[in-house]
């Protein structure tokens, strides 16, 4: 039986369960060392629990990324999930962070809510390294299934009173010991712990599909989709699979799947089968290891089980992750208005200096950028008076700004759905990012004085009643378009099989491929009709398929010059190119020392001949006109990307002899595709992917997108007159010159029909 038949009934179900809607990530389980000198205590209840008692850690299920409070006063939402038995027992919320070292120690405090309500305050203090707070919490605080913890930092600089020295303010929560302690264990058997496994030292949530060494795909093709629901249940955006003959150690989950009785299993697999009953089943394994068994005669009696699962004690977490999901994101599917309230925000008075709140969009597979309409920001704010000239509002769609509007108003301003417009060009299909930020200075910031620094005074507000207007959209699929690819699995999210191509059966690119399969699932929001297969794929074959391998690819086709990616690494790197001689598969040669040498002794702009500055002058505005006119963000240079300083490229291209969509995810060799897919898949690098081709740098893991100079596009399926006329607007406004001259030849006909045809075709009166 084919892999698809597998799939496909599995699909449809998780797509009525879950309406293709993003699962939420889900909490973790990992050792808790509650022997560590650095915790500190914070009492607040005479009901505490006992502190002697052995306990273990369900960690929040918000990876890193979401765990960093920046700015002056800023807030995250984290959660954990609670059995009965885990609420009845109570237990301890721990809580571990660092800090920039530029925050003042003498009054930031973070805030800490449960549920709600006011648990505790601590003040931040620990530049050096991390500081462990413990905070009892009363069973009647908890609740069972998601709890909810909310943080609020309050920081300010230690001697920089600017409005830019706040970009240099954060407190950053540790997911590997942050958490709630716990002396109640998971019981076998309920597929709800699940949702507790921990992390491991890489902060990654490995599932381990045990399989034979001779064979692995054998096993793997029965896999694909239990490892894809185990995903969508768990929901977290830092999983990672591997393959083995044998078990993991430490926090994940080890999958075992498939009958006893088959010779070709590993030894630990049939051992582990033997004892487990039929259908999916989870134990408690040593050290936060998870052991989940999938036991079955053949594929159809798998798919049998999988679906009673999905259907039964999986639904109800399936249903809670989508519910979690769209209170966290905005959904731009269809048009509507949505209050920032929807999505978690909270009016909360400003003291500082730069306000900061953020938000994301969802667009649909097919949405279509284009100047043909804007998304609305309404806003509903206030400033105080007194501020200082420069109070402004700035709004930022995945890091680029978009929008400003000024704010300064000696006596205060109020603002009530004022409107401010967000071109649809700087979105894409997938996860948008929205920031929305306020600086709002006084004239008394420039003599930084904290001792006459007024909290009680609010300089900004802005109310929960603002809201984002979705307009209707442009529909059209384009190709290429990673955002779509990345955002939503477009195209392969539909019903149709696709192919899942490997070209070499080795755990390594079995397991990356298997890892980029279960983030697609995610963003699918379901498990996906894939069939696994060891090779390449035929020119002639009329299927999607996505192509992961390693050292396959001709080197020139990785020789790209694109556009920098929205997203940089921490490290920063200085222009002078400095080269250097070592061994293996580092950066060494004629042309680096040439390129040092010409950095190093170039002339100033100043010191260059009137001839030179006037053909540099007359380069840079033919670039910046040529880019407006193509619609280019201006500042966002062209870059060259050495084959050898590649990690890891996806490319996306049409079959060179059918319609079919080839998606591929290649790397040098095994070691750097899998640190390349883990870097690809980390959630700041997933939603930035753009364009029709990506890399990862390994010098500095930049992340480059390249975009292609046009598109073509899948079939129409919305033919009515608003889409047609919408998307003929988007195309116009992408091929600006081609409406530019439309409308010089409108203009030109018009004044020959006036001038030459009118005075000698007219009607004429006779005298």
């Amino acid at each position: 039986m084919r892999n698809l038949d597998i799939l496909r009934p599995l699909s449809a179900a998780a797509i009525l369960i879950c309406l293709s809607a993003n699962a939420s990530r889900a909490g973790d389980f990992v050792p808790a060392d509650l022997g560590t000198a650095s915790v500190q205590s914070t009492s607040q209840s005479s009901s505490q629990p006992n502190l002697d008692v052995p306990r273990q850690m369900i960690a929040f299920r918000q990876t890193a990324t979401a765990m960093r409070l920046e700015g002056e006063d800023a807030a995250k939402e984290l959660t954990f999930y609670l059995s009965a038995d885990q609420v009845t027992t109570a237990g301890i919320l721990r809580l571990s962070y660092t800090n920039a070292v530029s925050v003042m120690p003498d009054d930031a405090v973070l805030d800490v809510e449960l549920n709600g309500k006011p648990l505790a305050a601590f003040p931040i203090r620990s530049p050096n390294g991390p500081a462990t707070h413990d905070i009892p919490v009363s069973a009647k605080d908890l609740t069972v299934g998601w709890n909810q913890v909310r943080l609020r930092a309050k920081q300010h600089h230690r001697i920089d009173c600017s409005v830019q020295a706040t970009y240099e303010l954060w407190t950053q929560v540790d997911p590997l010991v942050s958490g709630f302690l716990t002396s109640a264990r998971p019981k076998d058997g309920d597929l709800a712990s699940l949702l507790s496994v921990g992390r491991n030292g890489e902060g990654a949530t490995e599932i381990r599909v045990i399989a034979g060494n001779d064979a692995p795909q054998t096993t793997l093709r029965d896999s694909l989709s239990i490892v894809q629901t185990l995903a969508v249940v768990l929901g977290r955006e830092d999983l990672s699979v591997t393959v083995g003959d044998v078990g993991g150690s430490g926090p994940g989950i080890d999958l075992y799947l498939g009958d006893p009785s088959n010779t070709k299993l590993p030894q630990p697999a049939r051992d582990a089968l033997t004892t487990a009953p039929r259908g999916l089943f989870v134990s408690q394994g040593e050290n936060g290891r998870h052991i989940v068994t999938m036991r079955g005669s053949n594929k159809s009696e798998l798919q049998s089980l999988l679906l009673s699962a999905v259907n039964g004690p999986l639904l109800p977490l399936i249903r809670a992750n989508k519910l979690a999901m769209t209170e966290t994101r905005i959904d731009g599917e269809s048009p509507g208005t949505h209050p920032l309230s929807s999505v978690g925000y909270q009016t909360t008075p400003f003291a500082g200096r730069l306000f900061q709140t953020s938000f994301d969009v969802v667009m649909p597979a097919d949405f279509y950028p284009g100047d043909y309409a804007t998304v609305d920001l309404n806003l509903n704010a206030a400033t105080a008076p007194g501020l200082a000239p420069g109070t402004q509002l700035l709004v930022r769609v995945n890091e680029r700004a978009v929008a400003s509007l000024v704010l300064y108003d000696p006596e205060g301003a109020t603002l009530k759905d004022k409107p401010l417009e967000l071109p649809l060009r700087a979105f894409h299909p997938g996860v948008n990012h929205v920031r929305v930020l306020a600086e709002v200075p006084l004239a008394s910031d420039l003599t930084c004085d904290p001792a006459a620094r007024d909290e009680a005074r609010s300089r900004f507000l802005l109310l929960e009643e603002t809201t984002v207007t979705i307009p209707p959209l442009a529909r059209a699929g384009r190709l290429p378009d990673l955002a779509a690819f990345a955002g939503t699995s477009f195209p392969l999210k539909g019903s149709a099989a696709f192919d899942l191509y490997v070209d070499t059966a080795t755990p390594a690119r079995l397991g990356s491929a298997l890892t980029l399969l279960t983030r697609l699932a995610m963003s699918a929001g379901h498990p996906l009709p894939a069939e696994l297969k060891i090779g390449r794929p035929d020119p002639r074959q009329t299927t999607n398929a996505l192509i992961v391998g390693a050292g396959g690819e001709p080197l020139e086709l990785a020789a790209l010059a694109g556009q920098k990616g929205d997203r940089l690494q921490p490290s920063a790197t200085d222009d002078l190119i400095t080269a250097s001689v070592t061994a293996g598969d580092q950066l060494s040669d004629s042309q680096a020392l040439l390129d040092a040498f010409q950095v190093e002794t170039r002339l100033e702009h100043d010191q260059l001949s009137l001839k030179s500055r006037a053909s540099d002058w007359v380069a840079r505005v033919s670039t910046t006109v040529n880019r407006w006119l193509a619609y280019k963000d201006i500042g966002r240079e062209d870059v060259k990307i050495d084959p050898r300083d590649r990690l890891i490229s996806v490319r996306q291209v049409a079959s060179a002899e059918s319609a079919a969509v080839w998606t591929y995810v290649n790397a040098a060799d095994e070691t750097m595709l899998q640190q390349g897919v883990a870097e690809l898949t980390k959630p700041a690098t997933w939603t930035a992917l753009e364009g029709g081709e990506a890399v990862i740098r390994r010098s500095d893991l930049e992340l480059v997108n390249r975009y292609p100079e046009s598109y073509s596009f899948f079939p129409i399926t919305d033919t009515s007159p608003a889409n047609l006329r919408r998307l003929a607007a988007a195309w116009l406004s992408d091929n600006f010159i081609i409406y530019v001259g439309l409308v010089l030849a409108l203009m030109g006909g018009f004044g020959w029909w006036v001038g030459y045809v009118v005075p000698r075709k007219g009607v004429r009166t006779v005298e």
